[in-house]
């Protein structure tokens, strides 16, 4: 349960109620996925029914208000300087080294003020937002972002891409998780296996081939990732939201002949791992984010 504010009146929680899945721009990386437990707390008067809020309503109206401002978006902490945004098109230059450029529809992204995006920060604009969306009893909402407790000692990674024929907002090039990783060795996981694939995932875009615009001249192999690749990769697609285009650093790709769904990359999970030497029979359990997933078997 989230901890009471000090003030005399009833108030309402929900605990994990839902899942943010999210793309930001990093200073220091450029881009990179996250992904969030969401909980709330509401203070403020009961109703006529006695209720503050009816659960069904109150996490109906939260969980709207979390998809619509920050899910499957890119966060933008403008506060920082290290992206800039002109015509439509943003610029992103990260202290790394590496250039980013992203022109996409305005519902593909989000602008903060702040320097950096954290879960403090998202925790604040909610509280912001659900004030003016919220019945007027409701005095105050509280958010708390937390990630997997399973990030403390499991393997995980962070990710984007973008499925251009996705129904929803999936479709946005450049949106992201952060997932643990299971590999499943004469049916017990096996730690090691699982920090070798979580090191050569970390901080990939993920790219289908079709989408690739310079694939003529730029020299990358389907599924294998090149840290030390100095090109840029120059990717595009339509979508039912709109046209998705952007540039950044080959060294962050990992093409695949298909749709990067997590159902293709659980089979590409599998086939890396052969790469990387891991032979007999194995499952790997691949996850989008913090519970949901494919897994995919080797034999």
């Amino acid at each position: 349960m989230l901890e009471k504010a000090s003030m005399a009146s009833p108030s309402l929680f929900l605990n994990d109620f839902t899942v943010l899945d999210f793309a930001f721009v990093s200073d220091a990386t450029g881009i990179s996925g996250e992904s969030f437990f969401v909980s709330a707390e509401l203070f403020g008067d009961t109703d006529e029914k006695d209720f503050i809020l009816d659960f069904s309503q109150a996490k109906k109206m939260l969980k709207a208000l979390v998809d619509e401002a920050f899910d499957h978006k890119l966060l933008v902490p403008m506060g920082a300087g290290s992206a800039s945004l002109s015509g439509g098109r943003m610029r992103i230059s990260a202290s790394d080294g590496t250039q980013w450029e992203y022109d996409c529809p305005r519902e593909a992204f989000e602008l903060f003020p702040d320097a950096e995006i954290s879960a403090e920060v998202l925790q604040y604009h909610l509280a912001r937002l659900a004030k003016a969306k919220l019945p007027a009893n409701v005095k105050e909402a509280r958010f708390t972002l937390t990630s997997s407790p399973r990030f403390a000692g499991e393997a995980n990674f962070c990710y984007t891409h973008g499925l251009r024929f996705h129904d929803g907002n999936c479709q946005r090039l450049f949106h992201g998780h952060r997932n643990p990783v299971e590999v499943w060795v004469n049916g017990a996981r096996d730690a090691s296996w699982e920090q070798k694939l979580a090191a050569e995932w970390h901080n990939a875009h993920f790219v289908s081939l079709p989408t690739l615009t310079n694939r003529e001249t730029l020299d990358l192999p389907l599924g294998v990732r090149q840290p030390q690749h100095p090109g840029t990769a120059e990717v595009m697609y339509s979508s039912a939201q709109g046209i998705f285009r952007a540039s950044l650093p080959a060294s962050r790709v990992i093409l695949v002949a298909n749709e990067p769904s997590i159902e293709t990359m659980s089979e590409l999970a599998a086939g890396t791992l052969r790469k990387l030497g891991l032979g007999g029979e194995f499952r790997v359990v691949a996850y989008e984010g913090l519970n949901k997933g494919a897994s995919y078997r080797s034999s």
